[in-house]
């Protein structure tokens, strides 16, 4: 019995000490706390001490899920070369390469516990609650990977220069839905292969019919109503934002010529949005951003003044989880 009550203990202590490393672990991958986004269907992990033998060995080390996208809608008319990767004025330098948000292991040593058969009226383990963690995807991060219509055009898009929409809603029903497969580059192949990208950018509804048809599991509905966005919100939904660059009194807030973005979660002061084209220096360039704009540690996440948005924005996608 001693050495029973031996390995109940050491379980105990290494089922502890794994559950508050992978917590830790997801904290400092969400950034600051005070601005995380808490949706219900982010990449998950669960813990089993199940196989105490086969976790105190090894360990399984994190799986990242996906890399993280921005792309900036509309600059279509402007050739991105390697030397300068700028698609608007305010955006000259290079977006550097943001890091992926790293997700816990999908799951791990789920089995049932065989190795200690001795004492039949020892209780199961508790397993850990799932740790959850938001996965964006920037189009900064796809320079080379090509988005243009069946027909090639415009000559040289890719992913970086032109992908704000797709990559926008692949953040949206990833995050939100659990679509896993609604990657960035696969919502870009999507938008080409269902007429939703075109010479000048892309559709956003021919975009969500066809992830819709595709996956299901999202209701959308279009929208300019800023109660209606605060609502959404409010309910637990996300939104596709469009912005044509000069719009009221926040010029240039988002982009400075027609962008899409993820509005994520938010209330009457303060909206987070995923701003798919981020750089280093994006949302210190003009001082809308500066006057109403905070960066998060998350790159590309950025917590802006709600009466900002409503000024800057010209129509939302809203999007709820069916």
């Amino acid at each position: 019995m001693t050495t029973d009550l031996s390995k109940k203990l050491i379980r105990t202590i290494s089922s502890i000490c794994i559950l508050g490393t992978l917590t830790a672990a997801a904290a400092f991958a969400a950034g600051d706390p005070s601005i995380s986004i808490d949706k219900e269907l982010f990449s998950q992990a669960a813990i089993s001490p199940a196989k105490l033998d086969e976790i105190y060995a090894s360990q399984p080390a994190a799986d990242p899920s996906a890399p993280s996208l921005t792309e900036q809608t509309g600059a279509d008319a402007q050739a991105v070369s390697a030397a300068d990767a700028s698609v608007s004025t305010d955006d000259a330098a290079p977006a550097a390469k943001s890091t992926p948000a790293d997700t816990p292991a999908d799951t791990a040593n789920t089995a049932a516990d065989t190795a200690d058969t001795a004492d039949s009226t020892a209780a199961p383990a508790e397993s850990a609650p799932p740790v959850t963690t938001p996965v964006y995807d920037l189009q900064t991060n796809h320079p080379d990977t090509p988005y243009m219509t069946k027909d090639g055009r415009p000559a040289g898009a890719t992913i970086y220069t032109s992908g704000c929409c797709p990559v926008s809603v692949a953040n949206i029903l990833r995050n939100l839905c659990g679509i896993t497969d609604a990657t960035s580059e696969n919502m870009c192949a999507l938008a080409t292969e269902s007429g939703a990208r075109y010479d000048g950018g892309t559709d956003p509804l021919k975009m969500l019919d066809a992830a819709a048809a595709k996956w299901g599991g999202f209701t959308y509905q279009y929208s300019n109503s800023m109660d209606e966005l605060q609502q959404c919100l409010a309910e637990g939904g996300m939104a596709l934002a469009h912005t044509s660059g000069a719009s009221g009194g926040a010029t240039g807030l988002f982009a400075d010529n027609g962008h899409f973005v993820a509005l994520v979660s938010g209330d009457a002061s303060v909206i987070t949005a995923v701003d798919p084209y981020w750089t280093e220096t994006k949302w210190t360039a003009n001082e809308t951003r500066k006057a109403n704009a905070v960066e998060t540690e998350t790159h590309g996440v950025v917590n802006v003044q709600t009466g900002a948005v409503g000024a800057a924005c010209d129509y939302f996608y809203l999007i709820r989880k069916a």
